[in-house]
């Protein structure tokens, strides 16, 4: 029967745990069935004579372009003292690194000299001195170009006239960018690129039509340029039909007379151009009022650079001429006094026109005769004649905005004095509120129209006036152009329909509106 080599009687190679190792003799071998190893004992004491198979798991670090050097840290299993870092790349072509530094078992730090973009991505191949190697693919990118982020196209689609700042980016590990425009191309006029950044801000120019602005940017890091293509789309705004009524004032409250409530002032034009964005305020009508008091005025309505000024409050017996009210339409008299509401001055801005008339006159010697009517867009307040027991509130204007003729901003009509008079004043057409008559209280105003509050009905101290009506915004535009794109929550509004327009209502409430 054959002996084992391996059988230390038989005189081959000496076997056993690690604390069975023979006395230290260097060249001696030993068979370590603990570590499943076969050793050597060597000056440096017991050494594993077949190394296992290194792991090459991970590397961080960067390869510098610039510097034509990088240090990478290599990160696996099984590495020994004289292990040697290599890099292969796309052309089979091996680089070692110039120093290879053992860490520890699981960790090697190599620096790598002369890599080549041409061939990246490389492959990190780690060798021990047993020449079993371990490698990762594909794992170290030498950085030769700065890496667009931004994708090529459209940056955008923007209203003229707005202000826009918007980035084209790129990225490189080891550089800093530098952003210019490639020769021969032009961003938009009043429009700049931020170099150092890669951002594009200004305020594009006013156009005609559509407009399309196509561009090219260079990043470049100092040794590379990378141009890229971009656009920018500027569209016109539309040119809109706008209508701002003002809030109607109410009608006063007084035993000798009750004058009505003057019209929001009111501001139209048919070719109004919408910017990028606008503050809608919706102005509320003046609240009713009882027991002898004047009425209380509309509030304004505004819609960017446009101000519908609210309506002047209606006054009662001997209270001298109704409030102009700012400039919307003033408030009727009350009898026992020869003064009207004050006159409108209702401004607005090129392009648009404004209305807002005086309110009427109360008859100047008192006796049964009630106070004039509130002015309105179209009309003045009547005026009271000797033989006129009550007013009418100044008729408004009628527009189609929404898609239906629709009247805005009439007058109050006034009230009824002392005795047995059975019907106030009309209010004007355009929510105008009629006046009160006996044991009668005077009507409000439509609300969202502008209209005056009619003046109260007699005997003073039960009946009130009737309130003003709210102001209103709508705009119409042509709905080849987009919808507004924002409406904060806190205005109220709705869409009428009307073929071929996009139509917005506004209600109730503030908010800056984005188009």
């Amino acid at each position: 029967m054959a002996v084992s080599k391996l059988n230390p009687s038989a005189g081959g190679i000496p076997f056993g745990n690690t604390a069975g190792r023979p006395t230290a003799a260097t060249g001696k071998l030993y068979s370590n069935g603990e570590t499943s190893r076969l050793e050597l004992y060597t000056a440096t004491g017991w050494q594993n004579i077949v190394q296992e198979v290194p792991g090459v798991a991970s590397i961080t670090g960067t390869y510098s372009e610039s510097a034509n050097s990088g240090t990478i840290t290599i990160s696996g299993t099984n590495f020994v003292s004289g292990a040697i870092a290599s890099a292969i790349g796309t052309n089979g072509s091996e680089v070692i690194a110039s120093s290879t530094t053992y860490n520890s078992l699981v960790q090697i730090t190599a620096v790598f000299t002369g890599l080549s973009n041409a061939y990246e991505p490389y492959d990190i191949k780690v060798t021990n001195p047993s020449n079993l190697f371990g490698m990762i693919p594909d794992a170290l990118y030498v950085n030769a170009s700065p890496v667009w982020t931004t994708a090529s196209g459209s940056l955008g689609t923007f209203n003229e006239q707005v202000s826009v700042s918007i980035s084209a980016t790129a990225t490189d590990s080891d550089s800093t960018i530098t952003y210019t425009l490639v020769s021969g191309s032009t961003l938009p006029s009043g429009v700049t690129l931020n170099s150092s950044t890669g951002v594009i801000s200004g305020t594009l120019p006013d156009i005609a039509t559509n407009t399309t602005y196509s561009f090219s940017i260079n990043a470049s890091d100092g040794l590379n340029t990378i141009p890229r293509s971009f656009s920018i789309q500027s569209v016109a705004m539309p040119v809109a039909e706008i209508l701002v009524v003002g809030g109607g004032a109410s009608g006063a409250v007084g035993n000798g007379g009750s004058g009505g409530g003057g019209a929001g002032g009111l501001v139209y034009s048919s070719s109004y151009a919408l910017m990028g964005s606008a503050l809608v305020t919706i102005g509320n009508g003046g609240a009713s009022v009882s027991s002898g008091q004047a009425g209380l005025n509309g509030e304004n309505t505004v819609f960017g650079n446009i101000t519908a000024f609210g309506g002047g409050a209606g006054k009662g017996w001997t209270g001298g001429g109704g409030n102009s009210g700012g400039s919307g339409g003033g408030g009727g008299s009350g009898s026992g006094s020869s003064a009207g509401g004050g006159a409108s001055t209702q401004t607005s801005p090129s392009g648009a026109t404004g209305y807002g008339n005086s309110g009427g006159t109360g008859h100047a010697s008192g006796g049964p005769y009630s106070g004039g009517g509130g002015g309105g867009a179209g009309a003045v307040g009547q005026t009271v004649t000797a033989n006129t027991s009550v007013a009418n509130g100044g008729i408004g204007r009628a527009y189609s905005i929404t898609g239906t003729s629709t009247y805005y901003a009439g007058g109050g009509g006034s009230g009824t004095e002392e005795g047995n008079y059975t019907s106030g004043g009309l209010g004007g057409s355009g929510g105008g509120g009629r006046g009160g008559y006996l044991n009668t209280a005077g009507t409000a105003a439509t609300s969202n129209t502008g209209g005056g509050g009619g003046g109260g009905g007699y005997p003073q101290a039960y009946y009130a006036s009737g309130a003003g009506g709210s102001g209103v915004v709508i705009i119409a535009y042509p709905d080849t152009y987009p919808a507004i794109t924002t409406i904060p929550g806190t205005l109220t509004y709705n869409q009428p329909t009307r073929s071929g327009y996009r139509v917005y209502r506004f209600t109730a409430g503030t908010g800056t509106v984005t188009f």
